[in-house]
């Protein structure tokens, strides 16, 4: 509510907060008001809306608790975000043979050889872990701080497949036909190369005659290593 203050020359013609007649008889039977004494105007009070909603008092929260929230986290992983890069996914992009140098891999007539200098995956890495479905005792581990390309994963895969198996490694395979079928493989591979005959069983005589790269896919427990395939040809 709003008041006015009146002047002491109009006091006396203002009407006061009671009626006329209460005025009356308060001047009669009490004292006389006192000059110059400011008088209050009267002002009509808000009727009340009898059918208004009532609101509840809610109480606002702590400035600080905020700092008392758990952290919240995004329904898209990380991993759901990868993209491989064409000439490492499933398909007849890339000419790659595990038993020869990376230098005789060929690509597609419509595709440069800068690509293989692209990184491997978008967003870039530093680290993958690939998975060979038919060696499961290695594991191939490609590092590159600076963001692993396409060339980084095709020399990995080589320089991995192109080791020579320990006495220790070929009795994890026993018993199984996969040693007697490496053997043939190496034997066939070295027939004709008297230094590769010397440099004993390596580990992609295991592949057999799927010596051809067919691409990479994502593990399928769902975390951010890869699986690579290999093929008869391309």
């Amino acid at each position: 509510m709003h008041y006015r203050m009146g002047s002491s020359s109009s006091s006396h013609s203002h009407k006061s907060w009671g009626s006329t007649s209460a005025s009356a008889s308060a001047s009669a039977s009490g004292p006389v008001p006192t000059p110059n004494t400011p008088h209050l105007n009267s002002v009509s009070l808000p009727i009340p809306i009898t059918n208004a909603p009532h609101l509840h008092t809610v109480s606002l929260p702590h400035p600080n608790a905020h700092l008392h929230q758990p952290p919240q986290h995004s329904s898209t992983t990380h991993s759901s975000m990868i993209v491989l890069h064409p000439l490492l996914s499933r398909g007849p992009n890339i000419m790659f043979n595990v038993t020869l140098d990376i230098a005789c891999v060929q690509l597609r007539p419509d595709c440069l050889p800068t690509r293989l200098w692209e990184f491997a995956v978008q967003p870039k890495v530093s680290r993958m872990s690939i998975a060979i479905s038919e060696l499961p005792a290695w594991t191939i581990e490609v590092v590159n701080p600076q963001g692993i390309t396409v060339n980084d994963v095709l020399l990995k895969i080589r320089e991995t497949l192109n080791r020579g198996v320990t006495s220790h490694e070929m009795q994890m395979h026993r018993p199984s036909h996969a040693v007697n079928a490496a053997i043939d493989s190496f034997r066939a591979r070295s027939r004709a190369d008297q230094r590769e005959h010397a440099l004993g069983v390596k580990r992609l005589d295991f592949l057999g005659p799927k010596v051809f790269f067919a691409g990479l896919t994502r593990a399928r427990d769902g975390s951010d290593s890869w699986n690579i395939h290999f093929s008869l040809n391309v």
